[in-house]
């Protein structure tokens, strides 16, 4: 069984997300790629710094190229722009590494859903154990969205709406 290549990115941190916990007692054969130092056999030691006149957007796209990960794991707890930008250009750039954002609790909805609208595959808090971390990139891997069940209720809402004005607006009788 080949190993499922997971990846960092983390645009403008200053916490960083100790993701090698997740994978301490992993059920899947994972490979991380990380940007720190760990005591995992499963490390492959990556250069992280950025390179003068390039974009955080752009070093972190560079990097995720030369990396060619199968799932991406974004700490996503700033600016929701940078994440968008990187998400717009991730799906061109590297259309087989599919985006997990990496949030805290407080992340409000709307946020959410405008960056699966952007690309992400979905999203996990930062408490997430090493259980649910291996469902969930083994999920991703087979092409499944990762996403609350809240959310795709709201998710649901916003197509059939859109579905309705599009009937509408092309002079159908939407009776339902």
């Amino acid at each position: 069984m080949q190993p499922i290549t997971v990846a960092v990115v983390e645009i403008d941190q200053d916490q960083h997300i100790p993701v090698e916990k997740f994978v301490r007692q992993n059920q899947i054969n994972v490979e991380l790629l990380t940007d720190t130092q760990s005591n995992y056999d499963n490390h492959v030691e990556r250069r992280c710094a950025s390179r003068d006149g390039v974009t955080p957007v752009d070093n972190a796209i560079a990097r995720i190229k030369r990396l060619n990960p199968r799932v991406l794991l974004v700490n996503a707890n700033k600016s929701i722009d940078e994440y968008c930008d990187l998400l717009f250009v991730l799906r061109y750039e590297c259309p087989d590494t599919q985006a997990i954002l990496i949030i805290n609790e407080a992340v409000e909805e709307n946020y959410l859903l405008e960056t699966l609208a952007c690309g992400a595959r979905g999203f996990i808090t930062d408490n997430l154990d090493s259980l649910n971390f291996s469902k969930v990139i083994d999920a991703i891997n087979r092409g499944e969205a990762w996403v609350s069940r809240k959310l795709v209720g709201k998710i649901m809402h916003q197509i059939v709406s859109a579905s309705r004005n599009d009937f509408i607006e092309a002079g159908f009788d939407s009776s339902c």
